[in-house]
C-alpha cells in the first residue's frame, strides 16, 4: 500500500513495506484456531463452571439454567461474529478489533483501540495463566484415573505430584510449570504453516475426546453408581456434597432472569466463550475467501461452544447427579475439600462411577490435558498479531512486532508474551504480593485470575458493538446493549454498591474488596494503558509524525 511521505526530504515517515505475514490459514485452521482458543478445560472441566458465578444454579425443561443462559449467550454471539466477519472482509488485516476501531470510530477511536487491545492482551495472559496450571491438575487426573481402575500405588497416590505441602506450588509447581512453558513455546515459535497444522491436529484429537466423553458417559454412567463408588474411592458422600450445594447457596430452582443472577452466569460463559472469534485476529493471514472463512470459523466455533456450554455439560452433569456437580463445584472455588482434592472433571468422576472402563476415561484426561495446553500458543499468537498492528501504527516500537522471516510470526513479541507467562507462574508458585492483594497466600489463585481475565476484557466485548453500528448498526446495537447489560449488572454496579457500602460504614472495606477481586489490578493496568498512550503520542508529535493520517490507512498486507 502507498503511504503519505513527510514534506521534507530524506526518508519518508508514512512509506510502510509489508508487514511480513504470508496468507497460509485456511478456512480448517481458522475454525480450530478457534476452537482450540475457547475449549480449554470445556470437554472435562465443563461443571465446575455452573458454580463460579456464585449464584443459584437450577433447572427448566430440562437444561440447568447455566445451560441455558449459554445458549442464550450464544444466540447474542452471532450477532457479534457477524460484525467481526463484515469488518474483517472490508480490512483483512492482523489486529483484529485494535484496526477496527483505531480506523472506525472518528477522533477517540486510535485511544480507545490501544486501550481496549492492551487490556485484552492482559486479559489473555490471565486466561494463559489460569489454564498452565489446569494442564498438571488434569496430569495429576490422568494419574487419579489410572489408580482407581488398576489399584496402582504409584497413580493413587498422583495427586502428590508437583506438589509442595499439598498443592500444586512452590519450587515443584513452579518446575512443571516451566516445563508446560517450554512445550507451550516449542509449539509457538514453528513456521506458521506447521503450527496450524499442529493446533488443527490436536483440535481433531481434542473434539474426538469430547465425542467419546459425551457418548460414553451417556451409556455407561450413572448417578446411583456414581454415588455408592463416591466413598470408596475418595471418602466423600454423594450427601455431603448436596448439602455443600446448598449451604453454598448454588443449589436454584428454575431459570430466573434476575439481574443478580443472570448477568453473573453471562459473564462466566463470556470467560467460557471468549476466543471463539479470534481467526478474525488472523485475517491478515486467511487465504481465499476472507469473509467465508472468518465466518466458517467463528460461527462452526461458536457452535462448539454453546453446545458444550449447554447439552453436553447438562446431559452428563444428569448422569452423575446436578446437585452433586453443584456441591463439587461450589467447594472448589471456596477453597474447601473435594473429592480427590480435584476440580468437579468429568472423566473423574466418570472412573469413579464405572471404574472397569478407566482407558476410555484415561483417553478423554489425556486429551484434556492437551487443550489448556494447546489454548496457551493459540493466545500468544493472538498477542503477538496484535503486538504487530502496535508496532505497525507505532504504538510500539518496530523491533518488538517486526516479523521473523523464518517463522512469519512476531518473533519478539512472542518471547515477550512467553517471558510474562513465566513471571506469572512466578507470582502463581510463591508468596510473593502482599496478602491484602493476593488472598491468603499472597499468591495468584485461580479464581481471582477468572474475574481479573474478565474484567479486562470489558472492552474487548464491547467495542466491537459500537464498531458494529457503524458497518452492521442493528447487529451492532443488539450486540452492545448485551454486553452492557452484562457488565453493567455483573461488573460496574457491585463494585458501585460495594464502594457505597463501604463510604456508608466508614470502613476500608472497598477497598479489600478491590484487591479481592482483582479489580485493583485491573484499574493500575487500565491507567498504564492511558499513561503509555499519552507517552507514545508526545514521541511521536516531537518526532514530526502526523499520526492522523496514519489512522487513515490501513496496515499494510
Amino acid at each position: 500500500m502507498a503511504g503519505t511521505t513527510a514534506p521534507t526530504g530524506g526518508r519518508a515517515l508514512f512509506v510502510r513495506q509489508s508487514s511480513g505475514l504470508v496468507r497460509e490459514v485456511s478456512v480448517r485452521n481458522a475454525l480450530f484456531y478457534n476452537t482450540a482458543a475457547f475449549i480449554g478445560i470445556t470437554v472435562a472441566w465443563a461443571p465446575v463452571f455452573y458454580t463460579l458465578a456464585f449464584v443459584p444454579i437450577g433447572k427448566k425443561f430440562g437444561l440447568t439454567s447455566y445451560g441455558w443462559t449459554a445458549i442464550l449467550v450464544g444466540i447474542c454471539c452471532i450477532f457479534l461474529g457477524l460484525i467481526f466477519a463484515s469488518l474483517a472482509t472490508v480490512m483483512p488485516r492482523s489486529g483484529g478489533d485494535y484496526v477496527f476501531t483505531s480506523r472506525l470510530i472518528p477522533g477517540v477511536g486510535p485511544f480507545l483501540a490501544w486501550v481496549e487491545s492492551f487490556t485484552l492482551v492482559f486479559a489473555s495472559l490471565a486466561v494463559i495463566a489460569f489454564e498452565i496450571p489446569i494442564v498438571l491438575h488434569n496430569t495429576q487426573i490422568s494419574g487419579d484415573i489410572i489408580g482407581i481402575g488398576t489399584g496402582v500405588g504409584f497413580f493413587k497416590r498422583a495427586n502428590g505430584w508437583f506438589t509442595s505441602g499439598g498443592s500444586v506450588t512452590g519450587w515443584p509447581g513452579m518446575i512443571a510449570a516451566l516445563v508446560v512453558i517450554a512445550l507451550i513455546l516449542l509449539v509457538v515459535i514453528q513456521p506458521t504453516r506447521r503450527f496450524h497444522r499442529i493446533v488443527t491436529g490436536l483440535g481433531a484429537f481434542g473434539l474426538l475426546s469430547w465425542v467419546v466423553m459425551w457418548v460414553a458417559g451417556l451409556l455407561f454412567v450413572h448417578r446411583a453408581s456414581f454415588e455408592a463408588n463416591l466413598p470408596r474411592y475418595t471418602g466423600f458422600t454423594a450427601a455431603a456434597l448436596q448439602k455443600a450445594a446448598v449451604t453454598g447457596g448454588v443449589l436454584g430452582h428454575g431459570f430466573s432472569w434476575s439481574t443478580t443472577v443472570l448477568p453473573f452466569i453471562m459473564s462466566v460463559i463470556l470467560f467460557q466463550y471468549i476466543g471463539f472469534q479470534y481467526s478474525a485476529y488472523i485475517a491478515g493471514e486467511v487465504r481465499g475467501n476472507i469473509k467465508r472463512g472468518i465466518l466458517v470459523g467463528v460461527l462452526g466455533a461458536l457452535f462448539f461452544a454453546v453446545v458444550m456450554n449447554s447439552f453436553y455439560v447438562d446431559t452428563l452433569g444428569n448422569r452423575l447427579g446436578t446437585t452433586n456437580m453443584l456441591g463439587w463445584g461450589i467447594n472448589y472455588w471456596s477453597g474447601k475439600a473435594t473429592p480427590l482434592g480435584q476440580a468437579t472433571a468429568l472423566p473423574l468422576a466418570s472412573a469413579i462411577a464405572r471404574p472397569g472402563l478407566w482407558p476410555i476415561w484415561l483417553f478423554v484426561s489425556v486429551a484434556a490435558t492437551l487443550w489448556p495446553l494447546l489454548l496457551c500458543p493459540v493466545y500468544i499468537s493472538l498477542i503477538s498479531r496484535i503486538s504487530l498492528a502496535w508496532s505497525l501504527d507505532r504504538q510500539v516500537p518496530k523491533w518488538f512486532g517486526e516479523v521473523n522471516e523464518r517463522l512469519r510470526a512476531p518473533l519478539n513479541a512472542i518471547l515477550t508474551a512467553v517471558g510474562f507467562c513465566v513471571v506469572l507462574a512466578i507470582l502463581q508458585n510463591f508468596a510473593l504480593l502482599p496478602h491484602s492483594i493476593a488472598p491468603p497466600s499472597g499468591k495468584l489463585n485461580l479464581a481471582s485470575t477468572v474475574w481479573f481475565s474478565i474484567l479486562m476484557a470489558l472492552f474487548s466485548w464491547v467495542l466491537p458493538g459500537v464498531n458494529g453500528i457503524i458497518s452492521l448498526w442493528a447487529f451492532g446495537l443488539i450486540w452492545l446493549a448485551f454486553a452492557v447489560f452484562t457488565y453493567w449488572f455483573a461488573g460496574i454496579k457491585p463494585i458501585s454498591s460495594a464502594v457505597s457500602s463501604s463510604l456508608q460504614a466508614g470502613k476500608g472495606g472497598a477497598l479489600s474488596y478491590f484487591n479481592n477481586t482483582g479489580i485493583t489490578l485491573t484499574i493500575a493496568l487500565y491507567v498504564v494503558a492511558v499513561i503509555i498512550y499519552i507517552i507514545v503520542a508526545i514521541k511521536n508529535r516531537v518526532s514530526g509524525v502526523e499520526m492522523s493520517l496514519l489512522y487513515k490507512e490501513l496496515p499494510p498486507d
